[in-house]
């Protein structure tokens, strides 16, 4: 059809309108994107109709229509035209890229970039790099340089995998020493306030258990112990330990001297000389004194822990403040 042959004498931009207008309705993609050219550049006497070009540019597209694509992706890319729409071009760019288009690759890299997509970037870059061809100079060092930059990266990730690895097997080499000296208490400790590892503690523990050697654990690594573990085999070996040194220590209360524990004060009185069989009866007007009521076992135990924890978080042996004692 001569009036719409752009290397025809006879090529006439408006004439031709009628023409490709019907042959896009019969679904020839190559009319659908002519229009979308003419509207898009507005040729001849056809004023620019980027609307009308989007239209025409979608169905030539749809239909592989080269030309149509191209339209589409340069009329959604615009930011100055009210048909901006990201997300289209994007589509339209990525179609465009894959048909080949250079410089659709080089936006399209240059994008994925902006986003922080480094990985598609590259991908895109180096699918689109031709090293014989000269126009490819741009989009060929591009995509090396982002696969450099990955390369630096992972080799940075790998070394701080192997640093990580390295200083846990030297942490696992410490704690297996303190086992295969059979110095449990030793290994408990390094578990305890150098790995924070539940699970050599757990080891430390069940070895000393089997080796009959709880009582050489210290004392305040039981309250550490207690408190990681609330429940469960820890737990129970822990309990019994700790039960076994108080039955141990007999009526030794520590530094609560037992003052608080029933039948203390009638004990202390008999011990300073007094008789059992004493005469001294209450006055029979009653007396206003009302004895002091001392702290509960649980409080006891509370206090003891804080001692502990004290001791711990800001003694010579201070722990970090992050550390579950410390909490």
């Amino acid at each position: 059809m001569a009036l719409s042959d752009t290397a025809s004498p006879a090529y006439d931009a408006f004439l031709s309108l009628r023409f490709l207008q019907q042959a896009c309705a019969a679904s020839q993609a190559p009319a659908c994107g002519r229009l979308a050219l003419i509207f898009f550049a507005g040729e001849g006497d056809v004023e620019r109709d980027l609307p009308s070009a989007a239209n025409f540019a979608q169905r030539a597209c749809a239909e592989q229509d080269r030309d149509g694509c191209e339209v589409a992706e340069a009329v959604f890319a615009d930011g100055a035209s009210p048909q901006f729409d990201p997300a289209k071009a994007l589509r339209y760019r990525r179609i465009n890229c894959d048909s080949g288009n250079r410089q659709s690759c080089i936006d399209l890299a240059h994008i994925y970039y902006t986003f922080d997509d480094y990985l598609p970037a590259e991908q895109i870059a180096l699918n689109a790099c031709r090293p014989a061809d000269p126009a490819s100079a741009e989009i060929c060092n591009f995509g090396k340089q982002l696969q450099d930059r990955r390369h630096k990266i992972e080799a940075e990730q790998n070394a701080k995998k192997q640093a990580a690895l390295d200083a846990q097997a030297q942490r696992t080499a410490v704690f297996d020493a303190f086992m295969q000296r059979r110095d449990y208490d030793g290994a408990l400790y390094y578990a305890l306030y150098r790995t924070h590892s539940k699970s050599q503690a757990e080891t430390a523990v069940m070895a000393a258990a089997r080796a009959g050697a709880m009582s050489r654990i210290f004392e305040d690594h039981l309250y550490v112990l207690e408190y990681w573990f609330p429940s469960g085999a820890i737990a129970g070996i822990v309990a019994s330990e700790m039960a076994q040194r108080k039955r141990g220590r007999g009526n030794d209360c520590g530094i609560w001297n037992c003052t608080n524990m029933p039948g203390a004060s009638t004990r202390r009185w008999q011990a300073a000389g007094g008789s059992r069989g004493s005469g001294y009866r209450p006055s029979s007007g009653g007396s206003s004194f009302q004895p002091v009521t001392g702290p509960s076992s649980a409080e006891i135990v509370k206090q003891i822990r804080n001692r502990y924890r004290s001791y711990n978080c800001t003694g010579s042996r201070r722990l970090p403040s992050s550390h579950p004692t410390c909490q």
